[in-house]
């Protein structure tokens, strides 16, 4: 028995952070893992497409529904339990728990009501004269695991810490037909190209794709493919349409105090120069480094002069035209890092007295708030132009390069942009070379021009070896990027793999590699099969008569209940 209620035409179930917005007709919202394999059992016997939904706070259109009904996680959330094992601790939690939840459980330190996945880990962590912390920061406390997952999220932390995938240890998919499958690292991987593994009674065999991953630049573009790969890779960052995360376990490590720092430089490119030297000094090592070019100050200023109360930060030096803000570990060499800096900051323009510094929680805050205030008022914007351009919605660029492309990359960016005339801003992670290119757009010509140039910039991250999706995922905004990375062949055998794991291409329809229309019959010839382990032998599409019964469901409310 699950919940499926309609959804009205105002509800925020049809659109997410991107501001693109779809249609569907119903919002299902199971309660555990068993309602939800129940819904995806009934489902794919009648080939009703869902779009997995959680927290809606991408930015690519993922759990934007093209039809058919949401799949809302919003209730499979909550911490359940604390493990051990060689690498160190983790947490177990359910899809939709969110950055903050997970970080608030930490800070209590008090374990005693959860689960202990191996024995006495809860009192061991409570008794760690160190607390713990979950490092990855995609910058959107409110986001959720699973999201993360589909989308091997990052953020300005990836610096030092890597990308969700390296904090995953062990996930339990619910595949496409409710079968249920437990992916533990490093125990599941493929034999060259062919990947084989068990979910409940079915078998999946199937050719991995034949292009390798590019791992050398940040890269959010599809699940990490190569040789000999691990399975468990094979979901993280497949964006739903392989399958739905119904529990994670996610690894922790200690945390050390740190010294916020926001550094002010005279113009853009004194603190590009600056990067470059902080990158390079083992001496300095930050936790991240993100950068604000004079265009981000100035929308900043500019806020804070309109609504003085809406950005929490003291106002900006009259002589800033650039920052930037990055962390410093406090672990007993800081005078030695911040000698150093001051070494950086005198050759560029700037100086440790004109900047920010904080280790107070609070004044920590308030530099973050600076940094996401940037987007902030991006987003806003966009939104209060939606009424008038319905179709209009967020552009920013989600691109990185190698470091010796780095700065043949920020100049195609102003060329291009500059040409256009289109007002713009850059911000983020310079540390990974993964600065955010926001178009301030004022139409719907500015909308599909700068739509254009995002296509021309996408195309010269990859010419240069970088990638076209750094952290974002592709979702339905960006799936043409697909090709543009891993070529038309690429593609297609990731559809195979799609044909093999949901044959009636129920999961997610439009992410990532597109919709079921696209595929052609030979597209779907080869790939692989399933196969019932228990003697049972079908193809794939084939047996869902069995199916056709399906639970009773609870009452659903008049159309409007979600206005």
């Amino acid at each position: 028995m699950f919940q499926r209620q309609r959804i009205g035409h105002s509800t925020g179930y049809l659109t997410d952070e991107s501001k693109m917005t779809g249609h569907a007709d119903n919002v299902l919202l199971p309660y555990s893992e068993q309602e939800l394999r129940e819904i995806l059992r009934v489902y794919n016997s009648k080939g009703t497409p869902v779009t997995v939904a959680a927290m809606r706070t991408g930015v690519s259109g993922g759990s934007v529904p093209k039809g058919g009904d949401v799949l809302s996680l919003e209730h499979m959330k909550g911490v359940l339990g604390v493990g051990k094992d060689e690498r160190g601790y983790f947490l177990r939690v359910l899809p939709c728990t969110t950055l903050r939840e997970i970080d608030e459980t930490l800070a209590r330190r008090s374990f005693s009501s959860l689960e202990d996945v191996t024995e006495g880990a809860c009192e061991s962590l409570a008794n760690e004269p160190e607390a713990y912390f979950y490092p990855v920061d995609p910058t959107e406390m409110e986001g959720s695991i699973g999201g993360n997952i589909a989308t091997n999220a990052s953020g300005p932390r990836t610096y030092r810490y890597g990308p969700t995938r390296d904090w995953i240890r062990r996930i339990k998919v619910v595949m496409a037909d409710g079968a249920l499958a437990e992916v533990v690292r490093g125990e599941q991987k493929a034999e060259g190209r062919r990947m084989g593994f068990a979910a409940g009674r079915n078998y999946y065999s199937f050719d991995l794709p034949g292009y390798d991953f590019n791992s050398s630049v940040k890269n959010a573009a599809g699940p990490r493919i190569s040789e000999d790969m691990d399975l468990l890779d094979l979901f993280i960052g497949s964006e739903g349409i392989f399958g739905v995360v119904s529990e994670a376990d996610i690894y922790l490590a200690p945390r050390h105090p740190l010294v916020s720092n926001v550094l002010f430089f005279p113009d853009d490119g004194s603190a590009l120069a600056a990067v470059k030297e902080i990158r390079s000094d083992s001496r300095i090592d930050p936790e991240f480094l993100e950068f604000m070019d004079a265009r981000s100050i100035e929308l900043v200023r500019s806020r804070k002069k309109a609504d003085p109360l809406s950005i929490r930060i003291p106002d900006l030096p009259d002589e800033a035209g650039s920052a930037l803000f990055f962390d410093l570990p406090d672990d007993g060499s800081l005078d030695a890092r911040y000698a150093a800096l001051e070494e950086v900051a005198k050759r560029h323009g700037s100086s440790l007295e004109a900047s920010w510094c904080g280790h107070e929680d609070s004044d920590r805050e308030r530099m973050r708030e600076l940094r996401h205030s940037i987007p902030e008022t991006i987003f806003e914007y966009v939104a209060s132009l939606k009424g008038e351009m319905p179709k209009i919605h967020k552009l920013g660029s989600d691109m990185s390069v190698p470091d010796e492309a780095a700065d043949e990359m920020m100049a195609f960016y102003r060329m291009k942009l500059e040409e256009a005339g289109l007002e713009y801003c850059m911000f983020g992670h310079i540390g990974d070379n993964h600065p955010h290119v926001e178009i301030v757009l004022k139409s719907m010509d500015e909308f599909e021009r700068a739509k254009a140039i995002y296509e021309e910039f996408a195309a010269k991250a990859v010419e240069l070896g970088g990638s076209p999706s750094a952290e974002h995922g592709i979702g339905k905004i960006k799936t043409r990027y697909m090709e543009l990375l891993y070529g038309r062949k690429g593609v297609e055998e990731l559809r195979k793999v799609k044909s093999v794991l949901d044959p009636n291409w129920i999961l997610c329809p439009g992410n990532l590699v597109g919709r079921s229309n696209e595929i052609s019959d030979s597209d779907k010839a080869g790939a692989g099969h399933l196969r019932g382990i228990r003697g049972r032998e079908r193809v794939a599409g084939e047996g869902r008569g069995a199916l056709d019964t399906g639970p009773v469901l609870r009452a659903c409310p008049d159309e409007g209940a979600f206005d």
